[in-house]
């Protein structure tokens, strides 16, 4: 049985004096596993990432990687979890971009070999070799959204953590940071955890939560989610090649939701 890297057990919040946003709210993150959240706005998706790292205190249990989410623990959760909200410009510390790549592998004491072969390892499969030196007021979104997310995945940590911080990739980027965390999955067994308003980055997930005002609507692998109309009924807008699944399987040209085109391709033109 594969082991849960976050369990949520009876986790309340509420801002203030307002109504409880989660109540009795719970959930398990198995390990190595690809999570996408959705949800509408005020649907608890970014809270919920900011009281996983510590930013707001929630009442219940909470364990990350084995450790209590506590004050007392905190340090060893933001050694294994890493997270990328959605404003890249707050992200930098460093005056060039591989000042930041080199930011928390001084933290963590990495000698200078060792950090000069983290920095050229990562540099290449983010294409970041020739902007390395610049300062990040001279990057364009797109490369200001890589280097937050190759400076979070340089030190390999056990769980990313993504916050809306992808919608600014052009897609060249997209794909090659998509395939790059597909690769980290696979090889290192890392956790990642998608939040996003984007229903075509789901495709790359395993699984997928559906958050409605803090209260787990819908949760399962990406096949059930996309089985049926289930969140365009919702409101939702279905990625294109889910919607397209659809209509052909009313003809009978299709037998199931396939997620990839050159799939689909080959299934109508074998």
């Amino acid at each position: 049985m594969e082991k849960s890297i976050i369990k949520i057990v009876n986790m309340a919040f509420k801002y203030n004096k307002e109504d409880y946003l989660f109540k009795n709210f719970n959930l398990e993150i198995k390990k190595g596993s690809f999570i996408s959240i959705i949800g509408k706005n005020g649907s608890g998706k970014s809270t919920l990432a900011k009281i996983l790292v510590g930013l707001y205190k929630a009442d219940g249990y909470i364990t990350i990687d084995g450790y209590l989410l506590n004050d007392f623990y905190i340090k060893e959760i933001r050694r294994v979890l890493a997270v990328c909200f959605n404003d890249a410009d707050s992200h930098f510390i460093g005056e060039t971009v591989k000042d930041d790549l080199v930011f928390s592998l001084e933290n963590l004491e990495y000698s200078k070999k060792e950090m000069t072969s983290s920095v050229e390892i990562i540099s290449k499969k983010f294409k970041l070799e020739n902007i390395l030196e610049k300062s990040p007021d001279m990057l364009t979104n797109s490369e200001k959204e890589k280097v937050m997310i190759a400076s979070c995945l340089i030190y390999k940590p056990k769980i990313l953590l993504l916050d809306e911080s992808i919608y600014k990739l052009n897609a060249t980027d997209k794909k090659l940071v998509f395939k790059i965390l597909k690769e980290y999955q696979r090889e290192y067994g890392l956790t990642i955890i998608l939040i996003t308003h984007d229903l075509e980055d789901t495709l790359y997930s395993d699984d997928i939560i559906v958050l409605d005002k803090g209260k787990i609507v819908i949760h399962g692998s990406k096949e059930f989610i996309y089985e049926d109309d289930k969140l365009e009924k919702m409101g939702f807008n279905l990625p294109f090649i889910v919607k397209l699944s659809h209509n052909l399987m009313l003809y009978d040209l299709l037998d199931r939701v396939y997620f990839d085109s050159g799939e689909v391709m080959k299934k109508l033109w074998p």
